[in-house]
């Protein structure tokens, strides 16, 4: 069978365009080989050995802040006070009571000082229970004389503050008394003209008795 012409212009034209559709599916190919080339210089995968060999970030704990407090001097005055705020000081530290007793040495002054020296060369002081006994001994009020007769005798003399404050001290003394008895004996010991508006006013708690008096106090001042 004879081609004619146009068949032969056909398959010519055939052949043409599978020619270059070959050349165009290579020269696609090569562009992505060159992309994903790119992608991997840019971009390149760690192996294994270098992977491990680069460190881990370590996330530090959080500890809360430590509120700084200061040790409360000593020279020789209110002991029992001193005794209170040291031992609440190492309880907020939570000092060990083996470390507790050289703490406090260095913060002792004038008389309470020397004692403290004199005792510590005679080997009178070993233990912190010990110390805190020994203070009160050599530095507390007399044992002879009775806070509980005293704090009932306690009358205003000055200011209310004045007044307050020895009452405080003798409160500190002594364990037993209920809160009503308490606030009736800081009444019963006022000014009668600081001690009259209590008549009318009701004073449910000592705080407010004080608060009372201080302004009626004032008041009476003011006049």
């Amino acid at each position: 069978m004879t081609s004619t012409p146009n068949m032969d212009k056909i398959e010519e034209a055939i052949a043409k365009l599978a020619s270059s559709h070959l050349i165009l599916t290579k020269k696609l190919n090569d562009l992505i080989n060159r992309v994903v080339n790119l992608e991997n210089t840019a971009n390149p995968t760690p192996s294994p050995s270098s992977s491990s060999a680069t460190p881990t970030p370590q996330i530090q704990p959080v500890t809360p802040h430590r509120l700084k407090l200061n040790v409360p001097r000593f020279d020789d005055s209110d002991p029992s006070g001193w005794v209170f705020k040291i031992t609440q000081f190492f309880e907020f530290h939570s000092t060990p009571e083996a470390k507790r007793l050289t703490i406090a040495s260095f913060y002792m002054d004038g008389p309470a000082l020397a004692w403290f020296q004199w005792t510590t060369c005679n080997h009178q002081l070993s233990t912190w229970f010990g110390f805190l006994q020994a203070i009160e001994a050599r530095f507390a009020q007399s044992p002879y004389e009775d806070p509980t007769k005293l704090f009932f005798k306690l009358t205003q003399k000055g200011t209310v503050k004045e007044y307050l404050t020895q009452f405080e001290a003798l409160a500190n003394r002594i364990t037993r008394l209920s809160p009503a008895s308490l606030l009736s004996c800081f009444i019963s010991g006022l000014e009668p003209d600081v001690r009259r508006e209590f008549q009318v006013l009701q004073s449910l708690t000592l705080v407010h008795a004080a608060g009372l008096a201080r302004l009626q106090e004032e008041k009476i001042l003011e006049h």
